[in-house]
């Protein structure tokens, strides 16, 4: 179900947000944040909730979370103000109307969505694991990247996985402490393989390619 909200529509399967049919640049985690809002209308969000949602096992400042808001409502427009309103010393609450949108496009029978038959990729840090989604993905201290790592020793743009064409590769975008892959510190991109153990600053994380699942038809004898 895609979700219409004035003038905007935003469909959380290509997370795609649309205003008159052009799309609207939205960060890894506005579009985290914008589908929490969107699930849970006229609710009163606290601050644990959005903690608990969009930055789970991860220790996050009242201004990190403050900071995301702020960047949604930036995406939104001059409207953003009103779609998202602080409710003071309490959190947040979705105001506008919300529509299901059920006028997709329909495919041709038979006609495969574009990347039905690639693999997805996750990284997985103890009990943490993170979609990585299609084009570019930071790792790093920044509270926006796709995975953030609030340590001294990791830089705020630390290392970018990009995925693209059923591959990832990650290079190091000239941080301080370097990013290991397999134990050894990169200097070049390098493609990455299910199951690759990844080292930025004190933590390790491995690299997951898993394939979609296909249905399979049962035999008859």
């Amino acid at each position: 179900m895609a979700y219409r909200f004035g003038p905007f529509v935003y469909d959380p399967v290509s997370r795609g947000l649309l205003r008159a049919g052009a799309e609207i640049a939205l960060t890894h985690k506005s579009r985290e944040l914008l589908l929490l809002f969107l699930n849970n209308p006229g609710r009163l969000l606290t601050r644990d909730d959005l903690v608990m949602r969009v930055w789970p096992d991860v220790v996050v400042t009242d201004d990190a979370v403050r900071f995301q808001v702020a960047e949604l409502r930036k995406a939104l427009g001059e409207d953003g103000s009103a779609f998202i309103r602080t409710i003071r010393r309490e959190g947040y609450r979705w105001e506008a109307p919300i529509h299901a949108v059920s006028d997709r496009p329909v495919r041709p029978v038979g006609e495969l969505e574009p990347e039905a038959h690639l693999p997805h990729y996750r990284l997985v840090l103890e009990k943490r694991e993170v979609q990585l989604l299609a084009g570019e993905n930071i790792v790093g201290r920044d509270p926006d990247a796709a995975l953030w790592i609030d340590h001294p020793l990791v830089s705020r743009r630390h290392a970018r996985i990009l995925v693209a064409d059923g591959r990832a590769t990650i290079e190091d975008l000239g941080s301080k402490n370097g990013t290991y892959v397999k134990g050894a510190r990169i200097d070049s991109s390098v493609s990455l393989a299910d199951g690759d153990e990844l080292r930025i600053g004190p933590e390790t994380m491995v690299f997951r390619a898993m394939n979609s699942p296909t249905t399979q038809t049962e035999r008859t004898e």
